[in-house]
């Protein structure tokens, strides 16, 4: 009898801390799609200071709590995303080269590109398979996803988990997670159409987009927006008009994007947008849909989980990606 394996995926931001313990049934059988069962779910906020989670001490202090809450075991294998000025990803074609000489090789062509110093940082890569590449590869050349990260901020995050007992076997920065999580739905026919999709993570103090699809490049860009202030719960006629002006400049955010693809691109078929986040379900995001013109849809990644109750759509969606890339 084969022993169960268990994943965590823990996505933090400044403000807020959501997890997900996972199990992978691996006696399904080869043929059979894995059988991924929910053991446990936790979420920690902070609502007195939105820069509480950046601090150390009280970023490790709420990751004790999370993993208490998740009953976490030692053997559990913690997989998290980074994000922000330190981190970077995008998607290149490149000629094929044996496995210790890629990263090197990536290093060097893109040492102009990254926003830091390229010789301190960590890089990490995936060749694409060819229906997600937008290209044939062949002998010669293929197509990567590419993430990097500082080594200074890799080591601090590492260490933040490692002092709260949750050390990470797997890390990636998050519009790669975003796309992942958008991927791993991809058994749902509605939530993979063959055009390309524009993705939007509902962070606590930014939002990062992705533009993605197949045979379409890669796009990625994050920029500032309180989407927790943007759909307050208040109903007066005050908060309504806040909400209104918050999902004008998110929709002008959007549509700028979705301009500098397309011309960059020379594409012109994104197809709807898939939010995820917190916020993702708010009934305050249709606004988006009529000023963009773009559906607007919920990842649908924690369909994949067997869990006694239904899951807030797209809350823990990343979540529930990271950990299952850990397997």
């Amino acid at each position: 009898m084969a022993k169960e394996q268990v994943f965590l995926g823990i996505d933090m931001d400044s403000v807020s801390i959501r997890g997900v313990r996972l199990s992978l049934d691996t006696d399904s059988g080869k043929s059979a799609k894995p059988v991924w069962k929910l053991l446990s779910v936790a979420e920690l906020a902070n609502v007195n200071n939105g820069s509480n989670f950046l601090d150390e001490a009280k970023a490790v202090s709420a990751l004790k709590n999370l993993r208490e809450n998740l009953k976490a075991r030692p053997s559990d294998k913690v997989s998290i995303c980074l994000s922000g000025k330190q981190t970077y990803s995008v998607q290149m074609d490149t000629r094929r080269l044996p496995p210790d000489e890629m990263s090197g090789m990536l290093k060097l062509e893109l040492r102009k590109s990254i926003p830091f110093e390229a010789a301190a940082a960590t890089f990490d890569y995936q060749i694409l398979p060819e229906e997600r590449s937008g290209r044939a590869a062949d002998a010669a050349g293929v197509s990567v996803m590419i993430g990097v990260v500082a080594n200074s901020y890799l080591e601090r995050q590492v260490n933040i988990f490692e002092k709260a007992g949750l050390p990470p076997c797997h890390v990636n920065v998050l519009p790669v997670s975003v796309a992942n999580a958008f991927w791993a739905a991809g058994e749902d026919e509605n939530a993979t159409p063959d055009e390309t999709v524009l993705l939007l993570h509902l962070g606590a103090d930014v939002c990062t987009l992705v533009i993605d699809g197949r045979r379409t490049p890669f796009f990625n860009r994050t920029f500032s927006f309180n989407i927790s202030k943007a759909v307050s719960n208040s109903n007066t006629q005050e908060s309504e008009e806040d909400m209104l002006s918050s999902m004008d400049i998110l929709a002008a955010e959007v549509a700028k994007s979705a301009t500098y693809y397309k011309n960059s691109q020379r594409i012109d078929n994104i197809s709807s947008i898939s939010v995820l986040g917190a916020c993702a379900s708010h009934p305050a995001l249709n606004e988006l849909a009529k000023i963009t013109g773009y559906p607007v849809r919920v990842v649908q990644t924690a369909s994949l989980v067997q869990a006694e109750k239904p899951l807030e759509p797209g809350k823990y969606d990343l979540a529930i990606a990271l950990a299952m890339q850990a397997a």
